[in-house]
This record gives C-alpha cells, structure tokens and sequence, in this order.
C-alpha cells in the first residue's frame, strides 16, 4: 500500500498517496489537522498503526480515489478506466 504519512497526532498530519495501479504514476499530498492522538502503541499497536488512515478516509475518498482490495490505492483515472467496482476503504461501508 501506498499511503504514507509525516507528523504526529494530535495536530497536522501530511499525507502522501501513491497509485497503486500497476504502470501509473499518480500521487497526491494533502494535510490534515488531527485533534485525536488515537491508541497508545502499547495498548493497541494496530489501531496505532492505523489510527491516520482511518480518519484521512473520507478525504481520500472525495479526491475520488478507491481502496481495492488485495490492489491498495488507485487514483481516480485508474479507477474510472478499469471499470473495476472498488471495495469500500479499510474501516467504511
């Protein structure tokens, strides 16, 4: 997967993500101000792990871009070229 990102919650988180797609080369950054610090790493290393792609999935999905299961990320051409039905993102119906 190809989301990747700097900072530390609480406060602003940069985001980077990367098509997935094999052959495309698309990428977008956007920043987002994160109030929550989410789970501790002792308590919960996964939801730790996962706690800034959880709350940036809204976001990334009004850029258009779709989570494809067992694909990652694909960018918004990609998923319209394909045809392909993305899978809701990770966490979201």
């Amino acid at each position: 997967m190809s989301l990747t990102t700097a900072g530390k919650t609480p406060g602003p988180v940069r985001f980077y993500l990367a098509c997935d797609h094999r052959g495309c080369d698309a990428r977008t950054t956007f920043d987002l101000v994160i109030p929550d610090p989410g789970p501790s790493r002792d308590d919960d290393l996964w939801g730790y792990l996962l706690h800034h792609a959880h709350t940036a999935t809204p976001h990334i999905k009004e850029l258009g871009w779709a989570y494809i299961h067992g694909d990652g990320y694909w960018c918004p051409d990609c998923c319209t070229a394909a045809h392909h039905q993305p899978h809701p993102l990770p966490g979201h119906t």
